[in-house]
């Protein structure tokens, strides 16, 4: 910790200072990150300046949108997180993680308002991109932004979704999946959710979302922070609410280390 004393009518150069040492803090917030393996995704919440002048080149972002709902009250432990990908990642010119494709993560900490705990929690790693061919892509990432889908914006709401899932063949019967496929079902859904948000993509006029995003926007009572200290990153969803609910289109914006092409 820093202590200073400043003569009261030295305003300039007490607020020299105090930006000095915020530089100082700074700094070694991303020291103590690059020590534990974290140097990129420490960057990822720094403030745009910031980033560009130590590692700017080494951070992507993509937009998704949340594809099946999930919230505190019926989640559970390791409980997947679903997205889709809005726009492309591109890294030295080669699209590698094309829009369209899903993002995928899991829960890793639970927590109810009142039932020993002071908040309630909802926190997420992102684990990995699954693109169309089923190639799977390593990601270490953060969702760095939140923004709560207009009413009528869900993807069920979607009349685009609508049309394409009304349009899919009909499955009569049960039919087993064999192990490492989808059911039957759920090849229509995704099929259908993957086409509503290819054709809208980032055509879509509500992105509420830009690069320079930060924290949950229209959420009541909803904040977004970070653990960084040791690896995977963690997104932590926190609230005053006895309930945190992602629905279906909610938009996301992650942040990410590049991924290898």
């Amino acid at each position: 910790m820093y202590s200073l004393t400043l003569a009261p009518c030295d305003i300039s150069h007490r607020d020299s200072l105090l930006r000095e040492l915020g530089h100082m803090q700074l700094k070694s917030n991303v020291l103590l990150a690059i020590r534990c393996g974290l140097s990129i995704i420490a960057l990822l919440i720094t403030s745009h300046q910031s980033a560009s002048a130590v590692n700017q080149q080494a951070v992507s972002i993509v937009f998704a949108v949340v594809e099946k709902r999930l919230e505190t009250k019926s989640a559970s432990l390791n409980q997947e997180l679903t997205l889709r990908t809005i726009s492309d990642v591109v890294v030295d010119g080669i699209v590698v993680i094309p829009n369209g494709s899903r993002v995928v993560g899991h829960v890793v900490e639970l927590a109810t308002k009142g039932k020993g705990s002071e908040q309630s929690i909802l926190a997420i790693v992102i684990d990995k991109a699954v693109l169309d061919s089923g190639r799977e892509i390593a990601l270490e990432a953060i969702i760095a932004a939140v923004a709560a889908a207009p009413k009528g914006d869900s993807l069920s709401s979607d009349p685009t979704y609508g049309m394409m899932h009304s349009n899919e063949p009909k499955m009569v019967g049960s039919s087993a999946a064999r192990p490492g496929e989808l059911s039957p079902s759920s090849k229509v859904d995704s099929t259908a959710t993957l086409g509503a948000v290819r054709i809208n993509g980032e055509m879509r006029k509500g992105l509420l979302l830009n690069p320079e995003s930060q924290g949950a926007i229209g959420f009541s009572d909803l904040s977004l922070s970070w653990r960084l200290t040791t690896p995977p990153a963690v997104t932590v969803f926190s609230s005053n609410r006895k309930e945190i609910k992602l629905e279906p289109g909610t938009q996301v914006l992650l942040r990410m280390a590049q991924p290898s092409v």
